[in-house]
């Protein structure tokens, strides 16, 4: 049970307080940390945050809302409840928040304790995505169209685009308690459903629906981390997929492909190319919302296919084995960024002998790709350039200078971990030059998406920053963070995560906390094992200035990102 504070409590809070302060920590930030540390209720937390007394909180209370006559043991027992005192209304929720200021919400002045005694339509009022900036500052003034709907439109600085989200409570109600994600799939189409341009003008091509998508998902990201972490993400990732599918398909189609599903021995080509949507999206949904998020619709998707295996006819079995290999290639991937080596060293396996199956020579390089990484990450280099090696040689066989580049890049990585610094310098040389050839012109394989020139030469950092050349190494990563795709969160992270790194081995003490700090919020955010483990290097390297003010604040930021 939370506990209410006392005289030893308060001495601690005043002091985390002011370190948090002199950080630079956020009000809301102080906060939340007081009452991770301190077990305080959210409306304490909230005013020891800003060092005030439960009498200032009555007497600010009343200058900010005139006409109110708030008494300092009313403040007392609204913030023991649930646990003693007296219940909170939501008007007072919602005036103390203002009172507080500094960004407070009445979402931030509760937790679970309190949700679990409101109605379903007070839980729906008050844990609401707060207002967007700009044109959502009014929504009330703008709300139209459905019953039961409200019309939101995206923050500056994106495309044009509105977004209606259903405000009917038993919706809103049902996903925020995570009960099962269905009613999430109905939130998430109904929004797809009614996706306008910045004219009224329904959107009619993929492209612009697809885009729309994702920065749907985003905008619903901006609640799903109120919740339940790892659960609401998780729900989240496999409506999104569900849903996007669903978008994707016309209602005859649809049900067609359902059809085929419930009666093995009918599947056709589209329904085959159904499971490899749903794995496409899934790989878009991770690249946002880490590997968690994702990873159960991926297994699912790939036990569909082993059922439909059996059963494939010879002509669609080559493309069903590549859609299976690619599953099991994407279930490798999650577990290794989830720190599971084993689990990722089983899938791998599978998918080479898969894509094998398959005749799919691209395939069968990516997948020989990605277990040299594995392999080097782990402390195996030799083990990682002989399959490196093994992927150049399929990959030659392709034609593909796209993909000869990532598997050169793979084993520069290799060498570097090694020690080799020819080798390394001459597979980096070897990339730049494939991809140039390439051009931009070259379709991009579906297996590896987002490999370009920008990651690239992040790569040739990451291989300097192992060879312990760190000056260089910073300069190429710092020059491949602009060019970095923005909805890849991961990929930045990382990138931003081997910088910190590089400007800690230089002694540039105050950027490598920052960069290590920013790259901190999205492991926590995302729960990214194998970049925590990147942040530990960091940190280890910074270990000479331990007792320098930046390196505390990076400590105390880190362990409120929950990766400490």
């Amino acid at each position: 049970m939370p506990r209410k504070a006392g005289t030893s409590t308060k001495a601690q809070c005043d002091q985390l307080r002011g370190r948090m302060r002199g950080y630079g920590c956020t009000v809301a930030q102080i906060a939340a940390e007081m009452s991770r540390r301190f077990g305080l209720r959210p409306r304490a937390a909230w005013r020891y945050a800003l060092g005030w007394q439960q009498w200032k909180v009555a007497q600010q209370y009343n200058t900010v809302h005139p006409g109110s006559s708030l008494l300092d043991n009313r403040v007392s027992e609204c913030e023991n409840w649930p646990h003693g005192g007296k219940r909170p209304s939501l008007h007072y929720l919602a005036n103390l928040a203002t009172t507080f200021g500094h960004g407070c919400t009445p979402a931030q002045l509760v937790d679970a304790d309190d949700l679990d005694k409101f109605t379903p339509a007070e839980r729906l009022l008050l844990t609401s995505a707060p207002p967007l900036p700009t044109e959502a500052a009014d929504v009330g003034a703008r709300t139209r169209g459905r019953r039961g709907t409200q019309r939101l439109v995206l923050p500056a600085g994106q495309p044009a685009s509105e977004l209606v989200v259903p405000t009917d409570p038993a919706v809103w109600t049902d996903v925020r308690g995570l009960q099962p994600a269905g009613e999430l799939v109905t939130l998430l189409m109904s929004c797809l459903g009614t996706l306008t341009t910045a004219d009224g003008e329904t959107l009619t091509t993929a492209h612009g629906r697809d885009d729309a998508y994702y920065r749907l998902v985003q905008f619903l990201m901006s609640w799903a981390h109120n919740m339940k972490r790892r659960n609401a993400l998780r729900a989240l990732g496999w409506a999104a997929s569900a849903a996007s599918v669903g978008y994707l398909l016309d209602p005859d189609e649809y049900q067609r492909v359902a059809a085929v599903l419930s009666k093995p021995r009918r599947i056709d080509a589209p329904t085959i190319e159904h499971i490899e949507a749903v794995l496409w999206h899934c790989r878009m949904q991770e690249a946002a919302l880490g590997p968690r998020a994702v990873l159960d619709t991926v297994l699912a998707q790939r036990e569909l296919a082993r059922v439909l295996r059996a059963d494939c006819p010879a002509a669609l079995r080559p493309q069903l084995l590549s859609v299976l290999s690619g599953a099991s290639r994407h279930a490798g991937w999650l577990s290794f960024d989830g720190n599971d080596f084993t689990g990722a060293t089983y899938f791998y396996e599978e998918a080479r002998a898969l894509a094998h199956d398959a005749q799919d020579m691209e395939l069968v390089a990516f997948v020989l790709c990605e277990m040299s990484y594995l392999a080097t990450w782990r402390g195996q280099p030799r083990i990682g350039i002989d399959h490196a090696v093994a992927a150049g040689q399929w990959a030659s066989h392709t034609g593909d200078l796209r993909l000869r580049a990532n598997v050169a890049d793979m084993a520069a990585q290799a060498y570097a971990a090694d020690g080799q610094r020819d080798q390394c310098l001459a597979a980096l040389d070897a990339a730049h030059t494939a991809l140039t050839e390439a051009g931009d012109k070259t379709p991009r394989p579906i297996h590896f998406y987002n490999y370009d020139e920008a990651i690239h030469i992040a790569t040739r950092g990451r291989c300097h920053l192992a060879l312990q050349d760190a000056q260089r190494a910073a300069d190429y990563i710092q020059q491949s963070l602009p060019a970095l795709d923005p909805s890849h969160v991961r990929n930045a992270a990382f990138t931003t995560a081997f910088l910190g790194r590089a400007r800690a081995q230089s002694g540039e003490v105050d950027e490598a906390t920052r960069l290590l700090g920013d790259a901190g919020e999205v492991a926590g955010q995302n729960n990214l094992a194998r970049l925590i483990k990147v942040l530990k290097q960091g940190r280890t390297e910074l270990q000479p200035w331990a007792d320098t003010a930046a390196v505390r604040a990076l400590d105390d930021r880190l362990e409120t990102c929950g990766v400490a």
